[in-house]
């Protein structure tokens, strides 16, 4: 299938599948005029390479993952690791913004609570 139909499949624009195949994360075969062409296989990976970076995991970690999902060796509970690991450091995201939110409270409440100069 040609990359328009690839996009079409997944939902996944044409630029980001030509990112990925620079990247070397997913491969195409090349027609005699140069248009690129993928084997069905493809539309998988894309759509386990789409979701993972919805969950917020790097490109960098999706191709630690992808060669193993590619061959059907990766299980479900490596896969529920990596997403657990990544909740952690949402949770951490959260607590670090809640914790910066409540500072900045207590600096509005520091200036309400000094008097104010008069000119």
């Amino acid at each position: 299938m040609r990359i328009s139909e690839l996009s079409a499949k997944t939902q996944v624009s044409v630029d980001r599948l030509r990112r990925y195949e620079a990247l070397g994360l997913i491969a195409s075969q090349r027609e005699a005029n140069g248009y690129r062409v993928y084997d069905d296989s493809v539309v998988r990976q894309v759509i386990f390479i789409a979701m993972s970076r919805e969950m917020g995991f790097s490109l960098t970690h999706v191709a630690e993952y992808l060669p193993r999902f590619k061959t059907g060796q990766l299980t479900s509970e490596e896969m529920i690791l990596a997403i657990r690991q990544r909740v952690a450091e949402v949770d951490q995201v959260i607590a670090a913004q809640k914790a910066l939110r409540n500072m900045l409270l207590n600096h509005i409440d520091w200036f309400q609570s000094k008097p104010r100069k008069t000119r």
